[in-house]
Formats: C-alpha cells, structure tokens, sequence
C-alpha cells in the first residue's frame, strides 16, 4: 500500500471498520498501525485506535476529525440526542453538506479543514441556502482569513453564514471567535428541499399536507409529487421535510454513549449501531491476538 496521508484517514471509515469487525483485520489498519504505533502488540484495538486519531490531532486535522469533533459538541455538549438528529453527506444541488444538524430547525455545517481548499466555498453556500435557512462554516483558526474574505463576497448572503472556529484545543463554540448564524430564506426553492427526501419521506410530507397522494403513471411519479410539494408555502414545506429527516439516524442516549469518542461519527453515520456490541468486543480484544 502506497504510504500517504489517505491511508490514516480511510482508518475511519465503514469499510474498515466493518472489515475489522467481521473478519477481525483489516489491512488498511494494519499497514497504518505498523506505521504510526510502537510495540501494537501489548495494546488492544481501541488503544490502537485512540493513538491513530491521536496523530490525526496532533499532525492532519482531516475532516473526519473535524466532524467527529462537531458531532461530539453538539450532541453531547449542548443538545440531546433523543431530540436532535445529524446528517452526513447530504446532496443539495451540485454540492454535498459534510454535516447537518435537525433540532427545531435545520442547519448545515460546511467543514474546511486544514487539509481542504477554498475554490468552491461559494458555490457550496449558495446551494446550501437553497434548501436550509441556517448555514455555518467550521474552519481552522489558521484558514479563518480565506473563510472571511469569501463572505465578503457574497453580499447579505455572507453576511447571514456562521463561522465557527476548531481552534488548536479542539474548541469551537467560543463566543471570542464564533459568529451565529442568521436566517436567511431569499434562495428557498421546493425542487432543492424535496430532493433532500426519499421517497417514503416525500410521500408521508404529501399525506400529512393534503391528505392524498397524486395519481400517475409510474414514469411521471417523481414529477408529480414534486408539483403538489410545490403548492405548499416554502417555510412550510421546508418545515416538513425537516420533520422526515429528523427521523433518520435514531440512536438511544445509552447507545451513543457506549461508543468509543474516536469512532462516534463513523459510528452514527454509517448506521453500525447494530453492531455495536461485536464493534466493543474488538475494540476489547488485543491486536493480533
């Protein structure tokens, strides 16, 4: 395996974990523990692990690791989560959100690491804004400055984005260095909110709206769905399919906190919360024996 900063980070990732998991190795893990750990040997797999993020910390802040630490604040810092749902990956236009957060309301978070580049953070806001009225830039406090000098840019639209700093001691919520987000709805659009849905989901938004589902030929379905969704108000229909959203990645306090601090957001977002119990045994279990 080629020796790059690629293979520490895939370390995090469902693939890997699950491998560990079913067969008990993994070689992405083990060429990076041969790498980065001294005598692995003595150790379990959750010391291992611990030591990996460890450097991740100590030497690339990648992304993985500033969601993890996202996730972390929010869910366990300053919201529950019986109450609160988080979203990875999320398709909004021609961009992806790393994280979004559904309380009361939704709010996306675009991740900029010290890793990550600038080109398209513009555009990335832009589409956010189409679907949510809440969105927040997290960045390192060493990239603070490119951060900015885009949201100067972009107008009244700049000026509602949060910014949000990872500083070098893994704070982020500091009211010295963070700046809240405003609500901003001048881009709503139904397409981009309805296509933040699956199918169940824009269909129980229909039902509880109007009652009725539209009647179509299977080819004209999606279009059709999309043209009632369109006859409800925006914040209205925004509101309800946050609703169907928070719904996705149920997890019990109990459960969440019974993962190792390392792994929540791989964890949470790749639904391994089944395999929870077997993921504990590993991590419990020496490495190579």
């Amino acid at each position: 395996m080629a020796d790059n900063s690629r293979a520490i980070n895939r370390v995090f990732t469902r693939n890997v974990i699950c491998d560990l998991i079913q067969n008990g190795k993994s070689d992405v893990f083990d060429y990076v523990v041969r790498r980065y750990i001294d005598v692995p040997e003595n150790k379990n797999h959750g010391e291992l692990i611990s030591e990996v993020y460890m450097h991740l910390e100590k030497q690339q802040r990648n992304e993985y690791y500033y969601m993890n630490t996202l996730l972390n604040k929010l869910l366990v810092g300053i919201h529950n989560v019986n109450t609160t749902t988080a979203l990875s990956q999320i398709h909004i236009g021609h961009s992806i959100a790393d994280f979004v957060m559904i309380n009361g309301e939704g709010q996306v978070y675009e991740i900029k690491s010290d890793l990550d580049n600038f080109d398209r953070l513009h555009d990335q806001l832009h589409d956010y804004f189409c679907a949510f009225s809440k969105v927040s830039v997290l960045a390192s406090i060493h990239e603070l400055g490119k951060v900015k000098n885009v949201l100067s840019t972009m107008g009244d639209m700049g000026d509602a984005v949060g910014v949000y700093v990872l500083s070098d001691n893994n704070t982020i919520f500091s009211r010295e260095r963070s700046r809240k987000p405003l609500e901003y709805n001048d881009l709503l659009n139904h397409e981009s909110i309805f296509k933040l849905l699956r199918k169940r989901e824009y269909e129980s938004v229909l039902l509880r709206y109007f009652g009725a589902l539209p009647q179509s030929a299977p080819v004209f379905y999606f279009r059709a769905c999309l043209g009632l969704f369109e006859k409800i108000p925006i914040l209205e229909a925004q509101k309800l399919a946050h609703l169907e959203l928070k719904k996705r990645n149920k997890i019990t306090v109990e459960e969440f906190e019974s993962i190792q601090p390392e792994l929540k957001s791989v964890v949470y977002f790749s639904n391994l919360v089944g395999k929870l119990s077997e993921l504990n045994r590993l991590l419990q279990k020496n490495y190579g024996g």
